[in-house]
């Protein structure tokens, strides 16, 4: 792949273009349907879903789409916020982190994350520019992220997913400060299968290392390897 970019392109002017081109939709002619989710520490969250497009034949073609979540804590509102993609599956995990506070993820598009401390309200975004790409369009191709999961003993945090649909993969990234947290990312199909020919999925943080499957096999990788790749790529500025 050609080189990554670590700029966060969240709330630029053409990524608030974007957006705004398909605001219209939050209206009640253009509601789709509604979702609930239960989350952990008693927090729920309520799906509103608006969405236009064209009827072709047998198909719908969607042409906007918005998203609008609504966090809750025993049905007090506490934040809203808007995704704008489609298949952006809410997370259902509160992160209790070593400095006390906890965080909520949630994704606002495709590509990236976002964490709200939900003591505080305050909200980090983070879209990266990724892989060279069209320059019609604001994102280049990174990490789609489906799962995560935070280590309290060593700040690292694993997130599970892919680019694109296959195969699936782990990175691993320092989670000290949630807020503004370390973008450069691990890659373990790098080091475990560089041929991409497995699957890699999370398994466990135990005993001061990470367990992931890949394939048939068990990998693992100790809390010391991680924060030294990291801290080189952090270094190296990619």
């Amino acid at each position: 792949m050609n080189r990554f970019s670590y700029k966060n392109v969240y709330n630029s002017e053409k990524h608030k273009k974007i957006m705004n081109n398909q605001r219209y939709v939050i209206d009640d002619k253009f509601l789709s349907e509604t979702e609930n989710y239960e989350l952990s520490d008693g927090f729920s969250l309520k799906c509103i879903i608006y969405r236009d497009g064209v009827q072709k034949e047998h198909y719908f073609y969607t042409t906007a789409f918005v998203k609008k979540m609504t966090l809750k804590n025993t049905d007090r509102t506490i934040y809203e916020y808007y995704c704008f993609y489609d298949h952006a599956i809410p997370f259902t995990e509160i992160i209790h982190h070593k400095n006390g506070h906890r965080y909520y993820p949630f994704h606002i598009d495709l590509y990236g994350i976002s964490f709200l401390d939900v003591d505080t309200l305050e909200v980090y975004n983070y879209i990266p520019e990724g892989y060279e790409h069209d320059k019609k369009y604001i994102c280049g191709e990174s990490f789609i992220i489906t799962d995560i999961h935070y280590n309290i003993e060593s700040n690292l945090i694993a997130y599970g997913g892919c680019y694109w649909a296959y195969p699936c993969d782990v990175m691993v990234g320092n989670f000290s400060d949630p807020l503004n947290f370390n973008p450069h990312l691990i890659n373990l199909h790098d080091i475990f299968d560089p041929e991409y020919d497995n699957d890699i999925d999370f398994r466990e943080w135990k005993y001061n290392r990470l367990y992931v499957s890949c394939g048939k096999e068990e990998k693992s990788l100790s809390v010391k390897e991680l924060r030294n790749m990291i801290n080189e790529l952090t270094t190296k500025g990619k």
